[in-house]
């Protein structure tokens, strides 16, 4: 199955990643493919510190990478962002599933009390609010609208008047914006795209998986 040439079991991140990013650049799955994606990911759970899908040691030896290429700075923002992602792209493959259901509401039940889960703007939790913000779109972008509004506003807030924002990571908000509805992300990607003209092209590491996600992620953003 096409799906299962993402499989890599030395890291579930790796593989993740490697999905998130095929889906991200237009691919698409059959049914038969998300399933058997989905139920490998269940397979690979590791459960600590009350994470489901906790990065493993060699993982977080290796360094852990966003989508969008930036490298979480704590080991809590590195958890968080390998559980997020891994979360999202469980939304996308199978979100009916019964056990991809209990899975979420386990997940559900640890972010609750989280101020991240909420959206701040502390430290790296503006970081770890963006994966959750991508997380709860997978999930349904209907009912989590309210919390999308909250994070638009925060970002308006969040503002450094060069087309950045001074605690939202660059891209990995870049991100999430251009895959919102346009009607919702359309001012804070108007007020991105000078910034993003600046770089376009010259996104780094060259080469790399990475910079091709942020060349898409900068087009997407300039069209808006």
């Amino acid at each position: 199955m096409q799906s299962m040439q993402f499989a890599d079991e030395s890291s579930l991140y790796a593989t993740v990643t490697g999905a998130a990013r095929f889906l991200f650049e237009g691919g698409s799955f059959s049914a038969e493919e998300r399933a058997g994606l989905a139920n490998w990911i269940l397979a690979h759970q590791n459960r600590q510190r009350g994470f489901i899908f906790h990065p493993t040691f060699d993982e977080m030896a290796t360094g852990i990478r966003l989508l969008s290429g930036e490298r979480p700075r704590t080991r809590l923002l590195a958890a968080n962002a390998v559980e997020l992602e891994t979360l999202r792209l469980l939304a996308l493959l199978q979100p009916e599933a019964d056990r991809v259901q209990r899975i979420f509401q386990e997940a559900d039940a640890r972010l609750a009390p989280l101020c991240f889960a909420s959206v701040c703007t502390t430290g790296e939790c503006a970081h770890a609010s963006i994966a959750v913000l991508r997380y709860r779109m997978a999930r349904d972008t209907v009912s989590a609208a309210s919390s999308f509004s909250q994070a638009l506003d925060a970002l308006k807030a969040d503002r450094r008047g060069d087309g950045r924002w001074r605690r939202f990571p660059f891209f990995f908000t870049l991100l999430w914006l251009v895959e919102l509805p346009a009607d919702l992300a359309r001012d804070e990607l108007s007020y991105a795209a000078p910034a993003c003209a600046r770089v376009i092209g010259r996104s780094r590491p060259a080469g790399e998986p990475a910079s091709a996600v942020r060349e898409t992620i900068l087009c997407r953003a300039i069209r808006g």
